[in-house]
């Protein structure tokens, strides 16, 4: 039995994983995977020898079991190291799949059931997504605005200024205010600004105000006495109450009713919660899909409530304005698809890609999922072309009619001025996937902004927040 030495692991400290399998032409293989993801590798034979590293180990991160062995079950291995490492990410391998063992491995609290043969690249992404978590280096799978390092850096400037809000709110308990169209992926926000806050241990509650009647809206938040009881009723509590000390996420704000507004500005003023930081405060998390900045300039949604409710403010973008960022998003979710539905992973050929960045997605975040889903379950070759996307809709400048000038109103220049507009619109301002898309140069491009004086993109975007009262 001997240690590899590893590569700098960019994991933490705390990077061991125990490879316990028979094979040692397997275990050299996985040993030389996970030092190349950054692991330090425990390469053992036998259920004896891993009981021993499990023992004389302060700490492991992982393991990657055989199911069966020459002196045990693998199964009995993976409880034995859940014993000592409570939810200790485990990943059982095997030759020989059967439904009864892979009930029995998922039972004992398996990560994954992998069979042999196994993608590398699918089994090292699943293991430094379960480690990390496990760590509490992130704050969970690779979802949608996330990268599988937690909160990662993106291209788009748009995305990355979301997501430096997104820190800042974090760091505070103060009311938050998460704007952006469907599907952007504003509830993975939430998420993430809970599970960054010091209160991440506590719990986490979604109230969607949208898949709740106006007379149910009041009594699912502050509560509504039962009826029947007599004189010595009871109330019922309401989310704000028994979320105290917790984070409370309410969807869809914009649906709240003028009485259910009155109701949550008093409780916000009476309560003060996460201003002062007391144990019995509930931490609140507003999100809404619709133009609620213009409902407060109209009047039907309280102009002191959005304020209350937006000490900070996070606009997460839609998918369109963040074109840049989809080769990062294909990756993310073509790996999480794989590992979901134990499928080898496919490669997305440089067509597929260029197909998926013409698009303006106005199903976002959500629609770019199904496609890859359906894309992925489709390919049979391994890989991945615009032909496996048959349900997104291509249209070479779709979502510009709202832009183009009713006939006869207008002369050439301002046809292509109106043209230019809103090609940059539908690619998110990125002026090489525009002259793609125009069939023209980039510098034509570049000189066509300059003629019709088109403000310039700038890259150096700070978030908008509003300074925080102190914590």
């Amino acid at each position: 039995m001997h240690i590899i030495e590893p590569a700098k692991s960019t994991l933490g400290d705390s990077s061991k994983v125990l490879v316990l399998e028979d094979d040692r032409t397997t275990s050299e293989l996985l040993c030389l995977m996970l030092k190349q993801g950054g692991f330090i590798p425990l390469p053992c034979y036998t259920v004896a020898e891993a009981n021993q590293i499990l023992k004389g180990e302060t700490r492991i991160s992982g393991m990657l079991i055989d199911l069966y062995l020459p002196d045990g079950d693998g199964i009995e291995a993976l409880r034995n190291g859940r014993r000592i490492y409570k939810d200790l990410p485990c990943f059982i391998l095997t030759a020989n799949e059967t439904v009864e063992s892979a009930v029995l491995a998922m039972k004992a609290g398996a990560e994954n059931y992998l069979t042999k043969p196994f993608d590398p690249v699918s089994l090292l992404a699943a293991l430094k997504v379960a480690v990390t978590v496990y760590q509490g280096l992130t704050a969970g799978p690779p979802e949608d605005p996330c990268s599988p390092q937690g909160v990662g850096r993106w291209k788009s400037p748009k995305m990355q200024q979301a997501v430096d809000g997104l820190k800042l709110a974090a760091r505070t308990l103060c009311p938050v205010a998460i704007t952006g169209p469907e599907g952007s992926g504003k509830s993975r926000f939430a998420q993430l600004i809970h599970k960054g806050s010091r209160i991440r241990h506590k719990g986490y509650t979604t109230v969607n105000l949208k898949r709740l009647k106006p007379s149910q809206v009041e009594t699912e938040l502050f509560g509504a006495p039962l009826n029947g009881l007599g004189d010595n009723y009871l109330h019922a509590r309401g989310k704000l109450e028994e979320c105290r000390g917790q984070t409370l996420h309410i969807e869809n704000i914009d649906r709240l009713h003028s009485a259910a507004q009155a109701g949550l500005m008093n409780w916000l003023i009476e309560v003060a919660p996460m201003t002062t930081g007391k144990q019995g405060d509930c931490r609140l998390i507003v999100s809404s899909s619709s133009d609620i900045l213009t409902a407060v300039k109209e009047g039907s949604f309280r102009k002191d409530l959005w304020y209350a409710l937006a000490v900070y403010h996070v606009e997460v973008p839609s998918l369109a304005e963040r074109l840049e960022d989809i080769p990062q998003l294909c990756d993310n979710m073509i790996t999480r698809i794989c590992i979901t539905r134990k499928l080898r992973r496919p490669t997305l050929t440089r067509k597929a890609l260029e197909a998926l960045m013409d698009h303006n997605w106005p199903g976002n975040l959500s629609e770019l999922y199904n496609n890859l889903e359906h894309a992925v379950s489709r390919t049979e070759d391994g890989l991945i072309g615009p032909e496996d996307f048959p349900a997104m809709n291509r249209k070479p400048l779709s979502g510009m009619d709202s832009a183009l000038l009713h006939f006869g109103s207008s002369s050439i220049e301002e046809i292509n001025k109106l043209t230019l507009e809103a090609a940059l619109a539908a690619c998110g301002g990125n002026r090489r996937r525009a002259a793609q898309r125009l069939k023209i140069s980039l510098r034509t491009i570049y000189n066509m902004i300059e003629r019709y004086e088109l403000p310039r993109r700038s890259n150096k975007r700070k978030p908008s927040v509003q300074t925080p009262p102190e914590s």
